[in-house]
């Protein structure tokens, strides 16, 4: 693949079709082929198509899974980069929000290609939509994470034909999400139900119908978030794992609660994800850099079961199956005196870095369901969708009743604690937190401000281009 000259801005990204390991992602288009002429069958459309999912894998390794976990006070970085994320001191030359946004810009770019190209393809009708619905749920999931980190961003949405034109203004947020929604409504049109054997992993209908009932929650379109949780909570295709802790496991990915993940690969390549090896506590050699915190452990009831599936604690079962040094938590391997659990068991240090992220699984959109019924006064669905994420066999917490949570305020209560307690270390709290209004209640005392709604726009972006304008107090 020629490689496209990088310029002045990094919205001109380079299509670099890097291979990976993860079944649909094992081949990608030779480096040799030019961009011209290189959408011409339905074998290239693909492959095309599978580079988009490896500018997913990029940004979710580090830079993505970082800059929404560690800002929610539940997990605190050490021995590494950016500490600033810890206490709010971040600031718009920081590299790592810059890497932020240019590999989600470099999805953006990988998935305008393929929007552009594909159509003209001669190849079968249902396999074309197909991978145009792939690229359209990409982009639009790329520009969601955009929009909740930084607002207002650049609209691109065709290929650049140099790097004047990748010099824009920002657009408001809600013009970008009216592009999202388009191309989701596309992608739900166009995406299978299902995919097996070597495409799984691949988005599907319902991934495109949960992302949907997201974007309208985030908008406060209470009615249509309703509408597409629906669709998939009525699909028949999904339901919650009976064990939370096979939620997130790499002897369980891609299963019957998971709705869409991050694939990653077992072995080496392009496809390992950046969280198992950072987030394991310093000993036997690891560095311990992303530690749960006591915030963490005390958000649970002391009797949730999830609460040991999800943090280490010291005398906890750590990794007996690899040394009798290792046979049980030590406070003193971290710095918080607690270590991340869920996806990261069981314990590996060899290989471990090719478990996937789960996105969007079942049980969040239960928990959306709940919120956007409990907006429209509908507190007994609600109440039941909530009841349902506690009743899990492994978990089987009390049930929520019409006492505890008889008005629209104690259910919206118990939602946020449930979806704080069955989603913790999941990338979501810190969204939450801030689209509910919450965060400088809740995140105030470790340095959260009214500035901190929105990340600022990175400054060598600021630098290149005179059109962007910084975000308020940045």
């Amino acid at each position: 693949m020629k490689n496209l000259k990088l310029g002045i801005s990094t919205m001109l990204m380079l299509l670099l079709f890097a291979g990976c390991k993860k079944e649909f992602l094992e081949k990608s288009p030779p480096d040799a082929l030019t961009e011209d002429g290189f959408y011409n069958s339905a074998e290239r459309a693909q492959l095309g198509v599978n580079a988009i999912y490896v500018s997913l894998q990029s940004a979710w390794s580090i830079n993505l899974q970082r800059i929404y976990d560690v800002p929610s006070g539940e997990v605190l970085l050490s021995n590494t980069v950016p500490l600033e994320y810890n206490n709010f001191t971040y600031f718009p030359a920081l590299n790592q929000i810059h890497d932020t946004w240019r590999g989600l810009y470099q999805g953006i770019y990988r998935s305008n290609i393929a929007i552009a190209n594909i159509p003209s393809i001669n190849m079968a009708d249902a396999l074309k939509n197909q991978y145009l619905g792939e690229a359209k749920f990409l982009r639009a999931l790329f520009y969601f994470d955009l929009v909740n980190i930084f607002g207002a961003v650049p609209l691109i949405t065709q290929p650049l034909p140099d790097t004047d034109a990748s010099l824009v203004a920002r657009t408001p947020a809600a013009d970008v999400y009216k592009v999202i929604i388009a191309d989701l409504l596309a992608a739900e049109a166009g995406l299978p139900v299902s995919h097996s054997g070597a495409n799984l992993g691949r988005a599907t209908k319902g991934a495109a119908q949960a992302l949907l009932g997201k974007v309208y929650l985030y908008n406060k379109d209470y009615a249509n978030a309703e509408k597409y949780f629906l669709l998939v909570m009525n699909s028949g295709k999904y339901g919650l794992m009976d064990n939370f802790q096979e939620v997130w496991h790499r002897s369980f990915e891609n299963n019957k609660e998971s709705i869409f993940e991050v694939q990653f690969a077992d072995i080496g390549g392009s496809g390992t994800n950046g969280r198992n090896g950072s987030y394991l506590p310093a000993v036997n050699g690891a560095t311990g850099s992303g530690l749960a915190t006591k915030r963490a452990f005390d958000a649970f009831d002391p009797a949730d079961p999830r609460r040991g599936m999800s943090i280490f604690k010291p005398g906890d079962s750590f990794a007996p199956n690899i040394s009798t040094a290792l046979s049980t938590f030590s406070a003193v391997w971290s710095a918080t005196g607690y270590a991340v659990k869920k996806g990261m068991w069981p314990i590996m240090y060899v290989n471990a870095n090719g478990i996937n992220y789960p996105i969007i699984r079942y049980a969040d959109v239960l928990l959306m369901y709940a919120e956007a019924a409990n907006e429209l006064n509908k507190l007994t669905e609600a109440r039941a969708a909530v009841n349902q994420v506690r009743a899990r066999p492994s978990v089987n917490m009390p049930a929520l009743t019409a006492g505890d949570t008889g008005t629209k305020a104690a259910m919206f209560t118990a939602i946020v604690k449930e979806r704080q307690v069955e989603l913790m270390f999941e990338f979501i709290r810190f969204n939450d937190l801030r689209r509910w209004g919450l965060a400088i209640q809740e995140l105030g005392p470790i340095g959260y401000t009214a500035k901190h709604a929105l990340f600022p726009i990175p400054q060598l972006e600021m630098d290149i281009n005179p059109k962007l304008t910084q975000n308020p107090s940045w």
